[in-house]
């Protein structure tokens, strides 16, 4: 299945999308970790949504630029979740 999450700037697309990971265990090995020590590490509060926005400008802007996918599964259901831009000048990235 398919889906993909849209909505207005800074209204918790790619934070939902990283805690829906999360809370069911199909983040990569070590992901979690690896997020939460960079973000020690650079003097920033650790956001779900550093799990979806990998591209260092996503992260220092808190901004989702990019389209990204993620790929996760249940014992039913094999889905591949679409995160957008909320920016208007990132739309054309959505498309």
């Amino acid at each position: 299945m398919t889906l993909v999450i849209v909505g207005h700037v800074d209204h918790g697309k790619s934070t939902i999308i990283g805690r829906l990971l999360a809370d069911t265990g199909s983040l990569p090995e070590g992901k979690l970790e690896q997020v939460k020590t960079r973000c020690e590490r650079n003097s920033k509060p650790f956001e779900y949504a550093f799990l979806i926005d990998a591209l260092k400008d996503e992260q220092s802007q808190g901004i989702t630029i990019d389209s990204a996918r993620v790929f996760f599964k249940t014992k039913k259901r094999h889905y591949l979740i679409m995160d957008a831009p909320g920016h208007i000048e990132f739309l054309k990235n959505m498309v």
